[in-house]
């Protein structure tokens, strides 16, 4: 992840949001005024109250931005080096991982229920 971050600076190669930066942003404001910097930046926020009061409360950079196999580890890229990893948002890494059990789920097999179970 430090890798990564020295390369990409926390910015999403998917959307081109400059996730880092958000996430400095939300941890200097008091959590009153967190919530609306997050809608204001169309950030997809937590499902669930628990989670997004976490998110509110505490954020952490782990919140904000993935380092992101761009090939993924379920589909060989397991041991590819730094030119495997790219930085992605939190909500295109949503996007992605959602493609990618659909994609699994229409081949079948372990891979799917392994992916299924871990997240």
């Amino acid at each position: 992840r430090l890798q990564v971050f020295a390369l990409e600076k926390g910015v999403c190669q998917r959307c081109g949001v400059d996730a880092h930066a958000l996430y400095l942003r939300i941890k200097a404001l008091q959590p009153p005024e967190r919530l609306n910097v997050l809608c204001n930046a169309n950030w997809n926020l937590p499902r669930t109250g628990a989670a997004l009061e976490r998110l509110l409360q505490h954020p952490k950079e782990g919140d904000f931005w993935q380092a992101d196999h761009i090939v993924a580890v379920s589909e060989g890229g397991g041991r590819c080096g730094l030119d495997n990893l790219q930085t992605l948002c939190t909500p295109c890494h949503l996007r992605d991982t959602e493609k990618l059990r659909s994609r699994l789920r229409l081949s079948g097999g372990a891979r799917s229920e392994i992916l299924g179970r871990g997240q």
